[in-house]
């Protein structure tokens, strides 16, 4: 009876059936400890059995099992990712608008509003801000013979600088119209942190400003307020009752976080995505930020609108898929003091969000310059004269309502704290098999030393393929998410230039989905290698038990190190990635069938 290099007799037959040797039969991991342990694994052939059939015989099931164990993975994964968060059906929108002309003219009293008719001289100058200075471009009509009114610019979240406005500005001041554009305060303002009450003070300086101009009848001072600004208008003209108008162009009007939850699905449904990425819609822009970022997103302008009594003009572009065009105005009509009769609203044919037709670089439409100044020169008599409603036909198929929250582990901090979890504990595992593979190194350094010597040590083994296969599962996963990100990216360039492209859309869609299948086959067999192993730690510990020695999860030396922190790393490394494809499923991967 043979001995081990520890000591203990073992029956030689055990060594002919061994862990190690089963692990050369599908890629089942080796045996840790010694290389005789008893016969350890299901890859042993049976007594009366040649070994050769045997492994001919499991070659076959053991595949069948790991396409099946793989199905059940992606179906499992589709079922969470479908499951764990709300589902987006917004409503369909019921009622329209007919406007009662196509024309866009606005008419009054006044028969001043003629484009051109002065021409303009322009400074810029600082005004002083509570801690802060701004600069404004002021826009002054040459040769006025009586105080003019005047229109102070707020800007949308995609302009800030007061020559952003230096077209409207140069348009209006040539009807007659002073224009005061200021630069928005940026050092409190970010995609973060907005505070709509604390722009609308900061704007009310320059309407202040504005009063003051000797070209300015002080009574005669409005608002023109794009996109963003129309939730800050209100605010203004609700502390400042002595406001002559407002004007909203391109207005939400719902809440921040209504509006992109809008804007976003329109953009998508253009674009032409597969059906199983709008759920992102909710999980996204319904998800509450910890520490108050994004906390503007649900500021609701409405009880600043019943409180509003200034003549208030609305503008649309009716290619303007961002924003409620139908159900905007109808919102306002329905909580101004007076209702329509305070109100009036242009459709512009063809226009986008900035009331142009073509690109953010395209000339503004004339005929919607001409219907600003009408207004400013005269909102009452624009009022008496109407229509309330005029121009192009607007189309809106869905409304913009209240968005679903997600549920409380994808909401608030735990957003965020998921996919930082998961990624701790893979990069841990990382280290733990990093850890292991260089305490291997230097055993295996020293036990050819002490060979050299004549004391050779016993031989340091782990699983075969144990780490091979969870960091194979591990860069498949980091993979799949990083290719949902760049999809997500190529998507909302292509929403946002109002482009589709089918190939992109589907080709990349198709990608996505069969690198998230692969990445479960991977991850069904890192975890088959874990279980595997198990199974033999359990029989190689009872084997050298019967022998008085001690378990190799505790052994001295480099023999349990190796051990525990391979088969912890690799087990690290599993569940962290688990982790990532679980977030990965919440986003849109593993949905083909949801």
């Amino acid at each position: 009876m043979p001995a081990r290099p520890g000591g203990a007799p073992v029956d030689a037959r055990a060594d002919g059936a061994s862990a190690h040797d089963g692990a050369a039969r599908d890629g089942e991991p080796a045996s840790v400890g010694h290389p005789a342990s008893g016969a350890v694994g299901d890859g042993a052939a049976r007594d009366g059995e040649p070994g050769a059939d045997r492994r001919a015989v499991r070659t076959r099931p053991a595949w069948v099992r790991v396409a099946v164990a793989t199905v059940v993975a992606v179906l499992l994964f589709a079922v969470v990712g479908f499951a764990a968060g709300p589902r987006w059906d917004p409503e369909l929108v019921t009622t329209s608008v007919v406007p009662e002309t196509a024309s866009v003219a606005v008419d009054g009293s006044s028969a001043e509003a003629t484009l051109g008719r002065y021409d303009t001289t322009s400074k810029l100058v600082d005004v002083e801000l509570d801690g802060a200075t701004t600069q404004v471009l002021v826009v002054e009509p040459v040769g006025l013979t009586e105080p003019a009114p005047a229109v102070v610019f707020l800007h949308g979240a995609g302009t800030g600088l007061a020559e952003s406005f230096s077209a409207h500005a140069q348009a209006l001041a040539s009807a007659g119209v002073v224009a005061v554009s200021p630069s928005k305060r940026l050092d409190t303002y970010s995609t973060a942190q907005r505070d709509y009450v604390a722009m609308a003070a900061d704007y009310e300086r320059s309407v202040a400003y504005a009063r003051t101009l000797p070209s300015v009848d002080p009574d005669r001072v409005g608002l023109y307020a794009e996109s963003e600004g129309t939730w800050i208008a209100p605010v203004l003209a609700d502390e400042d009752p002595d406001v002559a108008f407002v004007m909203l162009v391109s207005a939400p009007v719902v809440t921040p976080r209504e509006q992109a939850a809008f804007a976003v699905d329109a953009y998508l449904r253009n674009v032409g995505v597969p059906a199983p990425l709008l759920r992102a819609i909710p999980r996204a822009t319904g998800a509450h930020l910890p520490g108050g970022i994004l906390a503007y997103a649900d500021f609701d302008v409405l009880p600043y609108l019943t409180t509003m009594t200034q003549p208030t003009f609305m503008a649309y572009g009716t290619q303007d898929a961002s924003m409620p065009t139908v159900q905007g105005p109808q919102i306002v009509a329905g909580a101004l003091p007076e209702g329509a009769d305070q109100l009036l609203v242009r459709y512009y044919a063809g226009a986008n969000h900035g009331i142009r037709v073509g690109s953010s670089t395209d000339a503004v439409v004339p005929d919607f310059l001409a219907g600003v100044a009408a207004f400013a020169l005269d909102p009452a008599g624009a009022l008496a004269a109407g229509p309330t409603v005029a121009g192009a036909t607007p189309v809106q198929v869905h409304l913009a309502n209240a968005v679903p929250q997600p549920r409380w582990f994808a909401d608030g901090e735990m957003l965020l704290r998921v996919p930082a979890i998961s990624m701790t504990v893979l990069v841990g595992g990382y280290l733990l098999l990093l850890g292991a593979a260089l305490v291997r190194t230097v055993a295996r350094r020293r036990a050819r030393a002490s060979a050299s010597t004549g004391a050779p040590r016993p031989p340091v083994r782990i699983p075969a393929t144990l780490g091979r296969r969870a960091v194979g599962y591990s860069l498949a996963g980091l993979f799949v998410v990083v290719l949902l990100i760049a999809y997500v990216v190529v998507v909302a360039q292509l929403a946002l230039n109002y482009r589709t492209n089918a190939a992109m859309v589907w080709g990349g869609w198709v990608v996505l989905q069969l690198s998230a299948v692969g990445a479960a086959l991977l991850g069904v067999l890192a975890v088959r290698d874990l279980l595997r192993a198990r199974r033999a730690w359990r029989a190689h510990r009872s084997a050298v038990r019967l022998a008085g020695e001690r378990p190799p999860l505790v052994a001295r030396g480099a023999r349990g190190a190796v051990a525990l922190l391979g088969v912890v790393g690799a087990w690290a490394v599993a569940l962290g990635t688990t982790g990532l494809l679980v977030v990965a499923a919440y986003w849109g991967a593993f949905s083909p069938l949801s």
